[in-house]
């Protein structure tokens, strides 16, 4: 049995920090503060007291995203320069990744207007969203988009893996938490292709970069080839070789107490994502002329501030999970506008109080709701030179492959407790632009729509519980139930849909 133990459901303004480096123990422990408190994921709390300043990008939760930002930002965005090895030296050069970072605005220097070096640099073939030049040969981006594999016919890999995956999870004590994620990450198709590449040991990171150099990432995949290749169509698979191996890199997961699901996934795609980072050393500071960004347009001012995040979180899990948020803070006095944008990786939304039933779109139109920073939460106006009340939007920038919503359940308010109400969520066609103001204004592209693929539930209290899994095979396309050890042929759809949804995962249609 496992109990669920997430940030609070309140409104909390702290966007996901992208995954930030972990290569010490101290740091383990940073992060799991930011976990239990909200700030690596996207959710909507009120820690927001300090003055709001450019800090690197992240994970998705309102709670520490309101501290990001200032009116406009008075301390440079971390102050970095491009290292000359971004791509990961053991790869053949034909193979590498390319990020560049626009020397319109490196040390300060101002060559050439913004919009001249875009136009400049998108005629000679390069993409600022992408993490390859397109002056290259296709067979040169091998490291580019991992979902790319699912664009063609079924491949003879695809064509075997028809009738696997349908495989339990044996629990080792307490460990439904970590079977439930796993299920919904077996699933999850371009992750899954990439775990059953011949060459995955030339994708992992074994430089400083990666606290278990690759070792994780290996054993995982180790895992889901169980999962996959298991001669028996309803074989039971041990995970425990999987657990003591994320035990080493969180050591919170060694034991067997209770633990929650949704942690669990952000410590492991974060595990993950070091494991196969392309970034296999650190990038020199770069001084960044702030006042040059804010004459840019919008849309350029993301795509450089996408490409300074890749300089640090470029991988195949990035490729897949990672969208970018931009975020909005108004004065109220003045109506000055600091614009930021992050990377985040999932989204933590909350629900609406005082409701036994809701949908997953009013709780993502409330997560990116106008909040009020008022009282202790007011921030500083660069412009004003004083603390001022603001306002606060978040606005979708970047639609990630698959979106992971994460429904905050949870609260520490007057003692833990759990929200039980009823979240109606579309298992097909989840369309953003159905939405009023979710989508940034400067988007570019139509609006993907999004189609259920993976369900973490818990059900029973906050201090007592059980979790399990749905998932959508990638292949067949039908629903299957995975209680740990045991698996189930969802037939009726309408058991899919409860108010034991606690983490939900989408992927684009495309």
């Amino acid at each position: 049995m496992s109990t669920g133990r997430s940030s609070t459901s309140t409104r909390t303004s702290s966007m996901t920090r992208p995954l930030p480096l972990i290569n010490t123990t101290s740091g383990v422990s940073a992060i799991t503060r930011s976990i239990q408190t909200g700030s690596m994921n996207v959710t909507i709390n009120t820690a927001r007291t300090r003055p709001l300043t450019g800090v690197r990008q992240g994970s998705t939760d309102r709670t520490n995203m309101s501290t990001r930002n200032n009116i406009p930002a008075t301390t440079s965005l971390s102050q970095r320069r491009m290292s000359n090895d971004l791509t990961r030296s053991r790869r053949s050069s034909q193979d590498r990744s390319t990020v560049t970072i626009n020397p319109y605005i490196i040390n300060g220097a101002v060559n050439e207007s913004s919009n001249d070096y875009l136009k400049r640099r998108e005629s000679n073939g390069f993409n600022p969203t992408s993490t390859t030049n397109t002056n290259e040969e296709p067979t040169n981006a091998k490291a580019s988009s991992i979902d790319r594999q699912n664009s063609h016919s079924p491949s003879p890999l695809e064509s075997r893996l028809k009738h696997g995956g349908l495989t339990g999870l044996q629990n080792l004590g307490n460990t439904c938490f970590m079977n439930s994620v796993l299920q919904c990450l077996s699933n999850t198709k371009p992750l899954l292709l990439f775990c059953f590449k011949d060459d995955l040991s030339e994708y992992l990171n074994t430089s400083s970069t990666s606290v278990m150099k690759g070792v994780l990432m290996r054993e995982y995949a180790n895992l889901i080839r169980k999962m996959w290749t298991s001669s028996d169509g309803h074989s039971i698979v041990s995970p425990s070789a999987f657990k003591n191996t994320i035990g080493r890199f969180a050591p919170r997961f060694l034991g067997y107490a209770q633990q929650d699901s949704q942690e669990v996934l952000r410590y492991l795609l974060q595990g993950l994502h070091e494991d196969v980072n392309r970034v296999q050393r650190k990038p020199s500071p770069i001084k960044i002329d702030e006042k040059a960004e804010e004459k840019m347009k919008e849309r350029d001012r993301a795509k450089l501030s996408w490409e300074r995040c890749l300089l640090y979180d470029n991988s195949a899990i990035s490729d897949i999970f990672a969208g970018q948020l931009k975020s909005t803070l108004e004065c109220c006095h003045c109506q000055y506008q600091s614009i930021t944008f992050d990377m985040f990786w999932d989204l933590s939304i909350p629900l609406p109080r005082n409701k036994s039933s809701s949908s997953v779109q009013e709780c993502i139109q409330l997560f990116m709701s106008k909040e009020d920073l008022d009282g202790n939460e007011k921030p500083m106006c660069a412009k004003c030179k004083q603390k001022r009340r603001c306002t606060k939007k978040f606005s979708i920038q970047k639609c990630p492959d698959i979106l992971v919503l994460h429904l905050k359940r949870f609260s520490q308010a007057r003692g833990r407790t759990k929200l039980s109400t009823h979240v109606d969520f579309p298992i097909n066609n989840l369309k953003l632009d159905d939405l009023t103001d979710v989508m940034s204004e400067s988007y570019e592209g139509p609006v993907p729509t999004y189609n259920l693929f993976g369900i973490s539930n818990h059900s029973g209290t906050a201090y007592s519980g059980h979790y399990i899994a749905q998932c959508k095979h990638p292949f067949t396309n039908q629903w299957h139930e995975f209680n740990d050890s045991s698996v189930y042929s969802l037939s009726d759809k309408s058991r899919i849909i409860s108010s034991n949804a606690y983490v939900l995962f989408y992927e684009r249609n495309k």
